[in-house]
């Protein structure tokens, strides 16, 4: 390994306490009572429209149904949307404190206790990417992201509301989160805690959640807590090392929050049961990058540059965000979680049922209420290059542009080598589609039938039948960038195929004059074509595509075809209206095409 930055701040701790979280806990009213009056009414109008019934059941049929029929949404919906409500309740519970929740919060817990398995269907395997059983071992607990989860909430109920449960609830907790987490972590070993693949962001997710789970047991005793620190700095030294040096997330801004982010929450309960303090650790460059990329990769409002299994919409910045940049010196960032903290509330989008994202964001409400209502002028940069990860990001006045190299065998990868994406504020210009509500197929050796992960929905040339191939050997090459230019050669992202000698592609913005202007450089005895996905619809006049916005002006009249993609996909439909547009163009051989924003 190149790095062990956490391991040499722990070097030489003679001690790992149980973790204490009192400050959350429903007794410390100090906290509870002085959060906001409309928040707090806003919370326990939530909480009284809960109640748990037969629906919230998860039979054994349930369970099979994915490996049955491919889907992963019914179960999961079941499954997230129960500890959604635990966790929902159990804040109520504190904010109100009359112990009115108590009885629906017990029956949350042994509802999540009953459950036999934690584990998703979707997950449920001892060896990463291999064929999921049908059923949950019990006598082998498989640590997932959401088993770990799972357990993550109730240990915190368990801490925060003990004084208020009944003893044998509590005890029935302790002995779950021993057999299914802490026994597992100890004597089992797990993809993504290390070894010899490459990490994501399942490394840093799942450890934190162990942590919190495991280290908040008071009765465990000191050999068993120094060998979870031990294992967790290991993984996440690992996932450190396995990041790019320039900070990027590879599998997308989406992931961003599960994967650095989830990175500081396990550092932050580090530091509670170390003593250690890791001020210096996050003066590091490659950890200050880490921590910026989600603010590097914004565009405006809730608008984010999405490659991989990213979507545009990735996510509001919270809490979390704040109290990282605020570690790593980002004033940017920091006021920006600020407003979109009190604009958007206080809960996260994707992941609504984590309990220690709620406490987190609750007991920072006033701090992030402060950076809020300062006046702060954030201006992003005009060229942000991620050197490592070949992602450049341009931008003058309204205009984001970005293209993107790199490689296709990253995590969560799309076939996108080269791939553009373009905004005029935040209304999307040219875009990437992102990836629809995953399913069996998603992450299978079928994953590259899925129209949104081939490289002929995004925005780039192809040569049908020929397309990107997935791998990491294919790739961009002799990429530069500098502040108005950018050169990619793509040949290498496709298979070699005796029809396609060249595929070069560059770039040249036009500051002044709004313009980009693209040159494909092409060699091939194949007919190529360019592949355009809009929101807008486009009118082809002569040499000219001309949508509301902006318009494409190419330097001779080129054979054009309109598919209109209707939009049926729930995660889509998040992020994008029903319909959208893929323009094909049919080329000759090499063309310059210029795009015009109004």
């Amino acid at each position: 390994m190149a790095e062990r930055l956490i391991e040499s701040v722990l070097r030489g701790i003679r001690e790992v306490k149980s973790l204490d979280f009192s400050n959350f806990s429903i007794d410390n009213r100090k906290l509870w009572d002085s959060l906001d009056l409309d928040l707090k009414k806003e919370i326990i109008c939530k909480a009284e429209h809960i109640s748990f019934s037969e629906k919230d059941y998860i039979s054994l049929a349930l369970y099979r149904d994915f490996k049955k029929t491919g889907e992963r949404k019914n179960f999961e919906n079941v499954y997230f949307e129960k500890r959604k409500k635990l966790s929902l309740l159990t804040v109520a519970e504190c904010v109100e404190n009359k112990d009115r929740f108590i009885p629906l919060i017990e029956e949350g817990i042994w509802s999540l206790l009953s459950e036999p398995s934690w584990v998703l269907p979707a997950h449920n395997s001892y060896i990463r990417d291999t064929e999921q059983l049908d059923t949950p071992l019990l006598a082998r607990p498989v640590l997932d992201l959401f088993s770990c989860e799972s357990a993550e909430i109730l240990a915190l109920v368990r801490a925060v509301l003990k004084s208020r449960l009944s003893p044998i609830i509590t005890d029935d907790i302790e002995y779950v989160l021993r057999e299914r987490i802490v026994n597992a972590y100890t004597s089992d070993s797990f993809w993504w805690m290390g070894g010899d693949g490459k990490l994501n962001n399942w490394s840093t997710w799942c450890t934190q959640n162990v942590l919190i789970s495991s280290l908040s047991l008071e009765s465990l005793d000191d050999k068993t807590r120094f060998k979870i620190i031990r294992q967790a700095t290991d993984t996440l030294d690992r996932f450190i090392d396995s990041y790019e040096s320039d900070g990027a997330c590879a599998e997308g801004a989406s992931y961003y929050h599960a994967a650095a982010l989830t990175l500081f929450s396990a550092l932050l309960l580090i530091e509670k049961a170390t003593g250690r303090s890791f001020d210096e650790f996050y003066r590091n460059e490659k950890i200050r990058a880490m921590a910026a990329y989600i603010e590097d990769v914004h565009i405006a409002k809730d608008n984010y540059l999405n490659y991989a299994d990213c979507s545009p919409k990735a996510g509001n910045l919270g809490a979390r965000e704040f109290l990282f940049a605020k570690a790593t010196g980002n004033e940017a960032m920091m006021h920006h979680a600020a407003l979109d903290y009190m604009r958007y509330g206080f809960e996260e989008d994707d992941n609504s049922y984590n309990l220690y994202y709620k406490l987190i964001a609750l007991h920072s409400f006033s701090d992030i209420k402060k950076e809020a209502e300062r006046k702060v002028s954030i201006k992003k940069p005009s060229l942000k290059v991620f050197k490592e990860s070949e992602l450049a990001i341009y931008r003058e006045g309204d205009i984001t542009f970005a293209i993107k190299g790199g490689n296709n065998g990253e995590s969560h990868n799309h076939n996108d080598v080269g791939s553009i994406i373009l905004y005029a504020g935040s209304k999307p210009l040219l875009i990437d589609i992102g990836v629809e509500t995953y399913t069996k197929t998603t992450f299978s050796k079928d994953r590259y039938t899925l129209a949104p992960m081939q490289s002929a929905y995004h925005n780039l040339v192809n040569f049908p039948p020929v397309m990107q191939k997935d791998g990491p050997l294919f790739r961009a090459k002799d990429v530069t960038i500098n502040d108005s230019d950018a050169y990619f050669d793509l040949t290498g992202a496709y298979p070699e195929t005796e029809g396609l000698r060249k595929y070069v592609r560059r770039i040249h913005f036009e500051r002044s004059k709004r313009q980009i202007i693209v040159y494909e450089d092409i060699e091939a005895t194949i007919v190529p074509v360019l592949s355009l996905i809009s929101v807008e619809k486009p009118e082809q006049k002569g040499h000219i595509l001309e949508f509301d916005s902006f318009s494409i002006e190419f330097d001779s009249t080129l054979s054009f075809t309109l598919e209109e993609m209707d939009i049926k996909d729930a995660r889509l439909l998040k992020a994008w209206p029903s319909r959208l547009y893929r323009s094909l163009l049919h080329l000759d051989g090499s063309v310059k095409w210029t795009i015009f924003i109004k």
